[in-house]
């Protein structure tokens, strides 16, 4: 399959001492060669396409076998555009018809975000093995926090403290990593990329555009959708001023299975989450301080990925 790196550094994303956080350098190399570096050891993935600054990236990475594709104005663009570029009919013409739609109708290609320099091949596989794309169209990957923990501060030790969200089966943090048929998601693509744009939601700002996202789903999913959202929200609150007992009474009618089933319905595919266990891929860089933590931890956490037995099956 194909794998499309999303880094650009336009409207909403977050850049770390002023520079795009793909360009940043971890053990002597910017982020993004970590990544590519990881993408290329997986036989299971061949072309790589990097969406972001253009002169930039050829700067950082040019001399890697991967297509580098000038960013667009948003998450969602730069998405779809890495995407469509993944194929040879489209690349040709730079037109995409009615024809190469049908055609390509059920490719799919793995996402990843440009600011994860933990990710292991041994997360990656493990990703790839647990897709079942014969089952399912659209598929997120999460981590929980008791993996999360293993990075986390410790006595003597500096260490990253990472948000998660709520549920009955355990507390999680999306991953970073998406499978996804962009085709049949084009209808939703936006609102997928949006929410995307919208996780920091310790920015109050994103959550009333999460509530005005969730009121545009319209009659049939907005009940359900809210009920769900204003529940996680609520723990996540009661989590964070140390009241977790009664965050996970809050919770308790969330579950895994019924987040896979509200994104279903509100995707109309066939969506699945699954859970990785290695914890490398939820380690992005989303300020100055995680980013000189980790960059102090690199090679202790790396090692700590690739040698400890992280229940990898």
């Amino acid at each position: 399959m194909d794998a499309v790196i999303v880094a650009g550094d336009g409207r909403a994303a977050r850049k770390v001492f002023k520079q795009n956080k793909a360009l940043l350098d971890v053990a002597g190399k910017p982020i993004l060669r970590h990544i590519i570096e990881v993408l290329k050891a997986c036989d299971e993935i061949s072309r790589v396409v990097v969406v972001g600054p253009k002169d930039k990236f050829l700067d950082a990475v040019g001399d890697m076998d991967v297509m580098i594709v000038e960013q667009k104005r948003s998450l969602a663009e730069n998405a779809w555009e890495g995407f469509l570029m993944t194929i040879p009919e489209y690349r040709d013409t730079m037109v995409l018809t009615d024809e190469i739609i049908q055609q390509y109708r059920n490719k799919h290609v793995l996402f990843l975000s440009g600011d994860i320099p933990l990710l292991s091949a041994r997360e990656l596989k493990q990703f790839i093995s647990l897709c079942d794309m014969d089952e399912y169209d659209y598929i997120a990957g999460i981590t929980s926090e008791e993996i999360l923990k293993l990075f986390g501060p410790r006595k003597g030790r500096p260490g990253i403290k990472m948000a998660t969200f709520h549920t009955r089966d355990g507390n999680f943090r999306q991953n970073n990593l998406h499978m996804a048929r962009p085709f049949l998601l084009i209808s939703q693509i936006d609102l997928i990329l949006k929410v995307y744009e919208y996780r920091y939601q310790r920015e109050i700002i994103n959550i009333f555009r999460i509530l005005a996202e969730i009121i545009r789903l319209g009659r049939g999913k907005v009940g359900k959708t809210l009920f769900f959202y204003l529940l996680l929200q609520i723990s996540a609150g009661l989590s964070t001023i140390g009241l977790d007992s009664l965050a996970q009474m809050v919770c308790y009618p969330i579950t895994i299975e019924k987040m896979r089933g509200l994104f279903s319905s509100i995707l109309s595919v066939r969506a699945q989450i699954i859970e990785t266990t290695v914890g490398g891929a939820a380690l992005d860089v989303d300020n100055e301080k995680d980013f000189m933590t980790l960059s102090v931890m690199y090679k202790d956490w790396l090692n700590q990925i690739l040698n400890e037995n992280h229940h990898f099956a």
